[in-house]
């Protein structure tokens, strides 16, 4: 007896790039290791297989007799006798040092130029999903997700994982601002994202599934987090999962997916980096109230808390920027999509030598203007093409191993302190943790990466934390009008009232509330029978105000 072990290989994703190849199934081969090469690979490793391409009968031509089977005796299944593997995941790592021919000589010239420049990384954010309009810090807060932070492993042969560097991004928000299209050009920048719908998988879509072969024994099949290992995996749609949001919990901070089915127990590698979009719970971002009201229902708070980068869209009214959206999306109807780009970059003066991003020049910059008007001050004519994108993200990801400076250092310090002394004096800020501290390196060392710098500046910390601010307001605001629409008068005075009375108790301890202050709080013109149907609703139906006397109210809600 020998060892022996069958494996079923599938199309490398970065080879269904092309419109035709990404409309039907990616194509599957059985293959046979024996002796040595058994345990070679597990689920999700992308490999290249040598061997000799053979055949074998199906199980009806065994059957004898000329009976119903006899005209699928000739039927045979190819499969490949593996004698030799070479497992590119395991050889090398997304932040090892792999050999230079993997880039062309033109790539490599490529990069070359586009490093004489003084700043990258607005100039990748100008050239990221082109066909979405502004939502600049959005885009960053992606590319920085793609480009990763700096694993730290433990010393040893196993060089096992003690500080993840993938950086998972969560975007919230009003429908119709983009994000299904945001997450889709994301998957297409690397060679392993892979793109999935919340609403239509399942944990064991997601992780892995046990199934029978043909020869009746179980085997494992991965899902979408292993087959995206050392890449991306795009998750719409995640309010629709439920409960099955649970199995991503291990995946995003252990960077495993532990299987015990069917007789099977083990661990498979899932180094993934995971970017999600979901929306509140009423379908949009109610203003009136807490994040946690918001998202009831939509995600636990320990799985919120292993998202490094928390980022809110919410559909503003603004005149000017809504014409010029219209303007927008009125210019590609009409010039039938974006004229094509130049790979000269004219936007942004070229510096007069080689490694400006290096030098001392990089740090000392008086007035330097904030990362959201440098994002918007490049040029449509100076946006990358796609493949050149890819290309530099690819290198930067690849080579670019920067460490923390003194200045980035203390800096980190002081808004992780700052932002944990004031998490008690607002109800609607993220909880504060100490994997908000890891976040910021991890955000901090992408940011340099897309520099290709040897060290993490001040000012790359200066443009996460303008990131991290812009994405997390969620400070909840009374509203000037009633949201819920359909109700009487009488039921909206009753929200409004509750927003004001829990808000303050929240935030200031008070619930003692004088009449003004109630009449105040449900807004000019409100009439008097109005009102005192609002309060009399609080005091006998919802038992949330007690009437002290001589107008004043206690409110005894939200305990």
């Amino acid at each position: 007896a020998i060892d022996w072990q069958r494996i079923r290989l599938q199309e490398d994703f970065s080879e269904l790039g092309s419109e035709e190849l990404s409309r039907r199934v990616p194509q599957t081969v059985d293959c046979d290791f024996r002796r040595g090469m058994v345990g070679a690979c597990v689920p999700g490793d992308s490999v290249t297989l040598y061997g000799i391409v053979r055949y074998m009968p199906t199980a009806s031509a065994f059957n004898k007799g000329d009976g119903k089977n006899s005209s699928s005796r000739a039927l045979f299944v190819l499969y490949l006798e593996v004698k030799a593997v070479v497992n590119i995941r395991r050889a090398f790592s997304s932040t090892g040092d792999k050999a230079d021919a993997e880039f062309t000589p033109l790539q490599l010239e490529f990069i070359r130029e586009i490093h004489q420049e003084p700043e990258r990384f607005p100039l990748l954010v100008g050239s990221f999903c082109r066909q979405i309009y502004g939502q600049n810090l959005v885009k960053a807060a992606l590319l920085l997700s793609l480009l990763g932070g700096c694993a730290v492993r433990a010393p040893g042969a196993e060089k096992r994982l003690r500080r993840r560097g993938d950086i998972h991004t969560l975007l919230l928000g009003d429908p119709g601002l983009g994000k299904s299209e945001l997450l889709r050009a994301l998957a297409k920048l690397t060679p392993r994202g892979v793109y999935v719908a919340g609403n239509s998988s399942s944990i064991a879509g997601l992780t892995a599934s046990v199934v029978r072969d043909s020869a009746g024994d179980f085997a494992l099949e991965a899902g979408a987090l292993i087959l995206a290992d050392q890449g991306v995996c795009c998750i719409d749609e995640f309010d629709k999962m439920g409960a099955d949001q649970q199995a991503l919990l291990e995946a995003m901070e252990q960077q495993t997916v532990s299987i015990a089915k069917a007789g099977i127990v083990c661990s498979l590698p899932a180094q993934t980096t995971v970017v999600t979009a979901a929306n509140p719970a009423k379908g949009s971002w109610d203003l009136g109230q807490t994040l946690v009201q918001n998202l009831k229902g939509v995600m636990s708070e320990a799985l919120l808390s292993r998202f490094d980068v928390v980022f809110l869209m919410r559909d503003e009214r603004n005149a000017d920027n809504d014409v010029a959206l219209s303007r927008h999306i009125v210019r590609q109807r009409m010039a039938a999509g974006l004229p094509p780009p130049t790979s000269r970059i004219t936007g942004v003066p070229v510096g007069s030598h080689g490694d400006w991003a290096n030098s001392q020049a990089a740090e000392q910059q008086p007035n330097r203007v904030t990362l959201q008007e440098r994002c918007s001050a490049v040029p449509a004519n100076a946006a990358l093409p796609q493949e050149l994108l890819m290309t530099y993200v690819r290198y930067a990801r690849q080579f670019a191993q920067p460490v923390l400076g003194k200045a980035a250092k203390n800096r980190i310090k002081e808004f992780y302190l700052k932002r944990k002394a004031n998490s008690h004096k607002a109800a609607s800020q993220l909880p504060v943790t100490l994997r908000l501290l890891e976040a910021l390196i991890r955000l901090s060392e992408a940011r340099a990466k897309a520099e290709l710098r040897k060290v993490v500046l001040l000012s790359d910390v200066e443009d996460i934390i303008e990131i991290f601010e812009a994405g997390a307001d969620f400070e909840e605001q009374l509203p000037d009008e009633p949201i819920r629409k359909g109700k009487t008068k009488a039921n909206n005075i009753v929200d409004r009232l509750k927003q004001f009375m829990d808000r303050r108790a929240k935030l200031d301890g008070i619930r003692e509330f004088k009449d003004r202050e109630l009449r105040s709080a449900a807004g000019a013109g409100v009439k008097e029978e109005d009102f005192d149907k609002a309060i009399r609703r609080l005091n006998e139906q919802e038992n949330a105000l007690l009437i002290k006397g001589s107008g004043t109210y206690y409110y005894v809600g939200a305990q």
